[in-house]
């Protein structure tokens, strides 16, 4: 199966005593319910009341929990959700976060719209670079192996604001 078009065929492998395991290390709280889905159940099935998260977007792309609200009102504005996010597209959202830091500026979502682009990756979203735009981040890794299979169920109680 293409790897761009397996969000209906992404299961976790994760079991609950790993899922537990890895939001202690983390800083995930268990009173946000963190739950291992059953293994023959995708990402595209969340329950309704939870949200999707991927171990490799924290352990990859740095997203830690307290979210920043600069993640949340990027999710937010595109419409999409963690459980919809490409690894890079993670990625490319939390560098552009550091950077802005770095340079002593809060980041906007006007500022990030100038540098990238919402597109589609087969089933998945990611954040290109715009056209015309020189390159923010000059290097990222290519090969990520799998990461898909690592994910887990929280209580949508995680995120301080209600996401459409």
């Amino acid at each position: 199966m293409d790897a761009h078009k397996d969000l209906a065929v992404s299961y976790s492998c994760l079991t609950q005593e790993e899922v537990e395991t890895f939001c202690m290390e983390w800083g995930i709280r268990l009173k946000f319910k963190p739950v291992a889905p059953r293994m023959d159940v995708s990402v595209d099935q969340c329950p309704a009341g939870s949200i999707a998260l991927y171990c490799r977007h924290f352990e990859f792309s740095n997203l830690c929990h307290p979210f920043s609200l600069f993640v949340l009102n990027v999710l937010e504005y595109y419409r999409v959700s963690f459980g919809q996010i490409h690894l890079k597209g993670m990625a490319r959202v939390l560098h552009f976060e550091v950077l802005c830091r770095a340079c002593g500026y809060d980041p906007s979502l006007l500022l990030f719209h100038r540098f990238f682009r919402l597109a589609k990756n087969g089933d998945w979203f990611t954040f290109e670079t715009s056209k015309g735009v020189t390159c923010l981040i000059s290097s990222m890794v290519t090969t990520l192996g799998a990461w898909k299979d690592r994910l887990f169920w929280v209580s949508d109680e995680i995120l301080p604001f209600k996401m459409v």
